[in-house]
């Protein structure tokens, strides 16, 4: 007889742990009782945990190592908490109940919600269980509003709410304080620039004298190696940081539930003047951000008129995610041109079947990842024929 492998999908986030019953321990013994009410002779039971990961997507490390085991045919049946644990979106914990796991022949089991894949021939168990995953999902992103909102009231407040600290400081009680001897590599990098030297030039210097760089002086590199460059130079010269002003909201996270981040406007940054110890005077900071503007802006006019000449400084697009952003806002206007709603619904299917096939292995990570970056930025080119018009008349 063939083994029967049951797998058991454990998941907390860092919410999650102030609730003892969603606990990895009370979990685990929920799953265990349930494997031996199952009474299957000759089971072998995997375990599965994810701590500390929100269930809104699933780019968890555990589920992921079980959906490689499901697509190689060594699962036979999935068994969790209930459904948020294996996560709290409607769209892909349906898809995968419905769709991916029927055809794998693979059972799916959700204790505290009843659920039983067996009883429901491929289904999610009608509107009951579909309320549940809506509740599941308007919860992660409620309390994922929250969470950002608490963050930036904080930061407002003036504690520090940044995972890692500016090069130079340290994080002590939710305040920053001066990090010796790296505070004493930035001085010099300031002495350096306003003394004359090239940014190449203090990079060597640095190198020479074996100063860790900021990665290198985070992991306590004994040896420093000589990797100090011109760009590292550069943004420890910009920051406003090294003069007390606290600096917060640079990033914010593209969507809900996701770990990718996109640049703020920096006219929306959070600034605090006098946070925090300076580590560089003002006075010394303007002459650095004086002698660099001088240095730029011949490059700047060098490009406008290069632009201009061309004629396409009006055309230059927004790379990535910000014109991503752009067409967002444009939403009402592409509803109102039905060629182009149906351009991009035609793209949104094609971003579907993609994610199909590599669920289905029949693409690797590194082919779904690069088919999908092409059809957001063909998404992030579609606009309304007006908008086109205008382009091109302009």
């Amino acid at each position: 007889m063939a083994e029967y492998i049951i797998a058991k999908y454990i998941r907390l986030s860092i919410e999650d742990s102030k609730t003892d019953s969603l606990s990895v321990e009370n979990q685990r013994l929920m799953l265990d009782k349930r494997v031996e009410e199952m009474n299957i002779p000759g089971v072998k039971v995997l375990e599965f945990v994810d701590n500390g990961h929100s269930g809104m997507n699933f780019e968890r490390p555990a589920v992921q190592e079980l959906l490689e085991l499901v697509q190689l045919g060594r699962v036979n049946c999935i068994m969790v908490k209930d459904f948020s644990r294996f996560g709290r979106s409607l769209t892909e914990n349906g898809y995968y109940i419905e769709r991916i796991f029927p055809l794998y022949r693979i059972r799916f089991i959700a204790v505290s919600d009843a659920f039983d894949s067996d009883k429901h021939e491929g289904g999610t168990g009608g509107l009951d269980v579909a309320f549940k995953f809506l509740i599941h999902e308007q919860y992660s992103r409620d309390l994922s509003r929250k969470i950002s909102s608490a963050k930036r009231v904080k930061a407002l407040r003036g504690e520090c709410v940044i995972k890692n600290c500016a090069f130079g400081f340290k994080k002590v009680n939710h305040r920053l304080e001066i990090d010796e001897p790296a505070a004493e590599t930035v001085r010099l990098i300031f002495e350096l620039y306003n003394s004359g030297r090239r940014l190449s030039e203090i990079a060597a210097r640095l190198c020479s004298d074996k100063h860790p760089t900021p990665g290198e002086h985070k992991r306590r590199v004994v040896t420093p190696s000589c990797s100090w460059s011109a760009s590292h130079i550069s943004s420890i010269l910009r920051d406003e940081q090294y003069i007390g002003t606290y600096i917060a909201g640079k990033t914010k996270v593209l969507e809900i539930g996701s770990n990718r981040a996109v640049q703020v406007d920096e006219s929306e940054w959070i600034r605090i003047p006098g946070h925090h110890p300076a580590i560089v005077g003002k006075a010394v900071f303007e002459a650095v951000r004086e002698r660099m503007g001088q240095k730029n802006e011949p490059q700047r006019k060098q490009k406008l008129g290069a632009r201009q000449r061309s004629g396409t400084g009006k055309h230059v697009r927004k790379s990535g995610l910000v014109e991503a952003q752009a067409v967002l806002k444009r939403g009402e206007l592409l509803s109102s041109h039905p060629e182009q709603q149906a351009q991009v619904e035609k793209m949104q299917g094609t971003k579907r079947a993609l994610y199909e096939r590599f669920i289905l292995g029949e693409i690797d990570v590194h082919a779904f990842k690069a088919g999908n970056l092409a059809l957001d930025i063909e998404l992030s080119l579609v606009k309304p024929a007006k908008s086109i018009l205008k382009d091109e008349t302009a």
